[in-house]
């Protein structure tokens, strides 16, 4: 090179080495870090309204030892749970096609799509090994940033590893893959490959009944309020159900035959606790009280619980309608309050 050009490059150079200079100091500065970590936002992973179809079943376990607590200190979790189960009634919604939707902008990480599904509490372990999420993907969002998507239906992964999604961009369907007992999106998010609960942040402190700053986008956070407890389902039948039929989506009928043999209201729920007291009622089409179940207060937390109660039948029943009636009744604040009501009908002909 010329002299004068390596004059001239050294001259640069010297007046420049002071704005690089600054350049890096400002860039490192604003480098994402724990402390703008909550510069993600989430959106619902799931289409369907929470509180009506689908439901929060399992939080992330805020424990860092044995035991398990959500970010509550509640008890909807089991011990290492990683992610958010958003969990529909029951089986038969999977008919319904639930979509899972990017929970924000990003590029696939990675997908699986072959993992057959199974009926609710049917897994097998051997199966599954080391496929557990059954079907599913992985999102990168950028700055150390990424979801998971779990237990999504055999063949729906509509996205390939490589491409870019949108926020609530579809990428598949709820299903029954992996290990699971009841139909849910297990939705998980880590930051540089740590676990995050997006109720809380990265900044929050281990354990429960900490502060954080939620990840969600602020339109959510209604609906995505704690619930401690829910109905998830209810309905009549014939026969003596199952919980694993009841997951199914079966023994819920709008109508029986007057000669059945036997009239069962059942109830399925999230969240019983300790000290929790039940009713169940049967109605006659007259108004009467068919049958009235109360229950003993509950020993022990319950993530979920099913109970059902009938008659069995002496003559042919009488025609009409049917009401079934659930409460849950719970000490709350000092005071025995009723937390959650359930209603079903059928109809006899």
């Amino acid at each position: 090179m010329p002299t004068f050009l390596v004059t001239l490059a050294a001259l640069l150079w010297r007046a420049l080495v002071p704005s690089i200079s600054v350049a890096v100091v400002l860039f490192i500065s604003c480098r994402p870090g724990i402390a703008a970590a909550s510069d993600i936002h989430l959106s619902l992973p799931v289409d369907c309204k929470i509180g009506s179809v689908c439901s929060i079943q399992n939080y992330v376990d805020r424990e860092p030892g044995p035991g398990a607590s959500d970010y509550t200190c509640g008890r909807l979790v089991y011990d290492g749970h990683t992610g958010t189960d958003f969990r529909l009634p029951d089986a038969s919604w999977l008919d319904r096609g639930v979509l899972v939707l990017a929970a924000a902008p990003g590029k696939v990480a990675g997908t699986r799509n072959n993992v057959r599904d199974h009926a609710p509490g049917k897994y097998e372990p051997d199966r599954i090994k080391d496929r557990e999420c059954g079907n599913g993907l992985t999102v990168d969002h950028g700055d150390g940033w990424r979801t998971q998507y779990c237990h999504m239906r055999q063949g729906s992964v509509r996205v390939r590893t490589g491409d870019h999604v949108n926020r609530q961009q579809p990428l598949g369907i709820i299903g029954l893959s992996g290990k699971t007992e009841f139909p849910h999106l297990h939705f998980g998010v880590r930051y540089q490959g740590k676990v995050v609960d997006p109720f809380l942040g990265t900044e929050a402190k281990a354990g429960c009944g900490v502060a954080g700053k939620s990840l969600w986008k602020s339109d959510l956070l209604a609906d995505l309020a704690y619930r401690p407890s829910g109905i998830l389902a209810s309905g009549f039948t014939d026969q003596v159900p199952t919980l694993n039929q009841v997951v199914s989506g079966r023994h819920r009928h709008d109508q029986l035959g007057r000669k059945a043999e036997n009239l069962v209201f059942w109830v399925m729920i999230f969240g019983l606790q300790r000290g929790d007291e039940e009713t169940l009622r049967i109605m006659a089409p007259d108004g009467t009280v068919l049958l009235r179940k109360q229950g003993r207060p509950a020993k022990k937390h319950k993530a979920r619980w099913f109970t059902y109660s009938g008659k069995r039948a002496q003559r042919p029943w009488a025609a009409g309608t049917y009401v079934g009636e659930y409460e849950l009744l719970r000490t709350t604040g000092g005071r025995r309050q009723v937390v959650l009501k359930s209603t079903a009908k059928v109809r006899m002909e």
